[in-house]
């Protein structure tokens, strides 16, 4: 009986260390739309990385996963609290500098952070992010959802597991 028990605890500790994991360190999920494709595809298996969003560190063209009412969606990262973005003429200024952007093929013409939804100047407020989606042409990012505010950002994509043969760490 006494073996049991032991057997019980030690299944019971476990099961608490999983889910404390899960809970506040790093979390699975599957990748339900092709709008970040190529580098994320729909049915991708990938590791959420929670601590980078807990303590302030995530950094731009990071993809992360955030919450948008009730739907979980997957963007990058293009601007973070305090910066100015603009697109001209294709091209990607950030704090007035041009950005290099290899992990998309596609390109916004002209857009300026007076466009987007709930936004009163050229830089991006406090506790909120600038976001938009690989495939460009698809808007439902920052461009329709105004800025994501940093409580509803989840973690960043830190892992792609599944298909195996595109096992990957880095999706820039």
């Amino acid at each position: 009986m006494r073996k049991i028990i032991k057997h019980l605890i030690s299944i019971i500790i476990a099961i608490i260390i999983v889910l404390l994991i899960q809970a506040f360190v790093i979390t699975g999920s599957v990748v339900k739309d092709d709008t970040m494709a190529p580098n994320l595809k729909e049915n991708d298996r990938i590791f959420v990385n929670k601590i980078k969003s807990t303590f302030n560190l995530l950094d731009n063209n990071d993809i992360i996963m955030y919450r948008s009412g009730d739907d979980i969606q997957f963007s990058r990262i293009i601007g973070k609290p305090g910066q100015s973005i603009a697109y001209k003429g294709g091209k990607l200024i950030r704090d007035d500098r041009e950005v290099d952007e290899p992990y998309t093929q596609e390109s916004i013409e002209n857009l300026s952070l007076r466009d987007v939804k709930n936004s009163e100047g050229d830089i991006i407020p406090p506790n909120a992010y600038f976001v938009l989606n690989d495939q460009r042409e698809n808007k439902h990012d920052s461009r329709t959802l105004g800025y994501i505010k940093r409580e509803d950002i989840i973690g960043n994509v830190s892992m792609r597991y599944y298909p195996f043969e595109k096992f990957t760490v880095n999706f820039n």
